[in-house]
């Protein structure tokens, strides 16, 4: 807004007000007098900029995004710690203490919560992760290390992690207040749940359906922020949320939105400034992302109470924007054989579907 205007500019304004024939020149006291002001006013002036930021928010605008959702009730997600049962083998009595941690190859760090003593050559117990996020939801057998041996014990091994989820980021809070402020939740209406849906940690998109199974129930279906399926843990604390919430009455139904798993697959001519590998990775990039915006496009649209029409809400992967997408790579000349989903069609991906990456293969 201001941030052209410099100290010279203001003087100049200043000098041109004066109607006193004073002597104005660098180094005079009158100059210096205005010079210093023009300093200090033009700091003022910058200084607003930042007022735009505060009262009209986006994902820039840093701390401001919080205190604007604050004032209508939205608070960030801080998201959730990943947890896994873990079994251990040894010998009887053998304990391994509260608190121990274990590792992943790549670092990841978790810890035992409460002490497992080996009875009959075996013992249980939970890891929990150290920090929040979906990194931590890690496959069975992933952790391999600890600190120390501990007597008497001969191995163990971890179930896959669940539960983890990321921090809500600044663009989906964001979002979340915009729709708050331009949807109108009120009274248990289809925003209303979508708006309770979203203050549960691991969901970043939802729909709503009214009376699917007649008069006085409710779907409310979920998408990861990510744009996926969401596991039964954050089903079920986003049923426990919105129960909570909602008017008495509906009977309310919570599910995950089913994912339809597309594979895409190319074959790519490239110059000399990329490699098949790159090419690969930043496809997986591009194409996760778009599948992400359709249906962050989708689900912000609730269903109507129409059973009979519901089957017609679809939407689309386009075959051709998966083949722009690929062409917009650096370094990519041409392709042939590109596959999305094993065909080379658009896809329709029904109403209670979100489309997600499965495996990309660049040859």
């Amino acid at each position: 807004m201001y941030e052209a205007l410099t100290e010279e500019q203001v003087k100049a304004r200043i000098l041109a007000r004066l109607k006193t024939p004073l002597l104005t020149c660098e180094g005079s006291f009158t100059g210096d007098i205005i010079a210093a002001m023009a300093t200090e006013i033009c700091h003022c002036y910058h200084a607003m900029d930042a007022l735009e930021s505060m009262f009209y928010v986006d994902e820039t605008s840093g701390t401001y995004i919080d205190k604007q959702a604050s004032a209508v009730g939205i608070t960030r997600k801080v998201g959730t710690l990943a947890s896994c049962t873990v079994t251990f083998n040894g010998t009887d009595g053998a304990t391994v203490p509260a608190g121990a941690p274990f590792y992943t190859a790549a670092g990841l760090a978790f810890y035992l919560e409460g002490a497992a003593t080996i009875a009959d050559g075996t013992a249980s117990g939970t890891l929990t992760a150290a920090e929040v996020g979906a990194a931590y939801n890690i496959g069975a057998g992933e952790i391999v290390s600890t600190l120390r041996n501990y007597s008497g014990i001969t191995g163990y091994a971890n179930h896959a992690a669940t539960g983890g989820t990321d921090a809500e980021t600044d663009a989906a809070l964001v979002s979340r207040y915009y729709a708050r402020m331009q949807r109108s939740p009120t009274s248990g209406n289809p925003y209303h749940y979508q708006m309770w849906a979203g203050e549960v940690d691991g969901v970043g998109y939802s729909r709503v359906i009214a009376k699917w199974n007649g008069d006085g129930t409710v779907k409310v279906l979920l998408a990861s922020p990510e744009g996926g399926a969401v596991d039964a843990e954050i089903v079920s604390a986003a049923a426990a949320h919105i129960g909570a919430e909602r008017p008495v009455g509906p009977k309310v139904t919570v599910l995950s939105a089913t994912a339809k798993i597309l594979a895409v697959s190319a074959a790519v001519t490239i110059d000399g400034t990329t490699t098949k590998a790159a090419v690969q990775t930043a496809l997986e990039k591009a194409v996760g992302a778009y599948f992400k915006s359709l249906v962050a496009g989708s689900f912000t649209a609730n269903l109507d109470a129409e059973l009979d029409v519901i089957p017609e809400k679809t939407y689309t992967v386009l075959y051709n924007r998966v083949a722009f997408l690929l062409l917009s790579i650096p370094g990519v000349v041409d392709y042939t054989a590109l596959t999305v989903g094993g065909g080379t069609a658009n896809i329709s991906v029904a109403a209670d579907e979100v489309p997600v990456l499965g495996e990309v293969s660049v040859s």
